[in-house]
């Protein structure tokens, strides 16, 4: 009997060995997930933050734990849009533009074309910053009190005028990311 207990021993840590690595993946993503929440709430803390200070110390917090949740989700757009707005609220449009792409790459969502329309913005291109906001609007019609005073006639024309093109076969719409 007890040549039996070792065997069995070993069976039972053989069988839970492959347990452990069949779920192990999933228990990385499950942390990284749990990483992707608190980054989201790391990020929306800082856009509330007003100490410059403070932010600053939010939004290295933020990048930290996005970047250690980014490559446990490689099919995932919201790291890499979250880093974008990282990027955003630093002040660092070139890299926001980086991130959002790279977001737009794994999934087309109008808040990243509306993201991608902020940076534009900020890097003073207004026709590259116009052309993502219509295509936002155009995805998610709501998005559009989202984009500043001025911009919001302009675009609600544009997505009128593409809609009406669209409806009577005259046009097709805003192309999607890539373009």
């Amino acid at each position: 009997m007890t040549a039996r207990m070792p065997a069995a021993a070993l069976a039972g840590a053989a069988l839970a060995a492959i347990v452990i690595a069949a779920v192990a993946p999933e228990w990385r993503r499950g942390a990284a997930l749990r990483k992707l929440r608190e980054g989201e709430a790391l990020v929306l803390d800082a856009a509330r933050e007003r100490d410059p200070a403070h932010r600053s110390s939010i939004l290295r917090d933020a990048e930290e734990v996005l970047g250690e949740a980014e490559p446990s989700l490689p099919f995932d757009p919201r790291p890499s849009y979250l880093l974008g707005s990282v990027s955003l609220l630093r002040g660092d449009a070139a890299g926001a533009l980086e991130h959002y792409r790279r977001s737009l790459r794994i999934e087309e969502r109008p808040e990243t074309d509306l993201n991608l329309s902020r940076a534009y913005t900020a890097l003073g291109q207004p026709a590259a910053a116009a052309q993502d906001a219509v295509r936002a609007v155009w995805l998610a019609p709501g998005l559009i009190r989202d984009l500043p005073p001025a911009a919001q006639g302009p675009v609600a024309k544009r997505v009128r005028g593409i809609a009406w093109r669209v409806k009577r076969g005259k046009g097709k719409p805003p192309p999607l990311w890539p373009e």
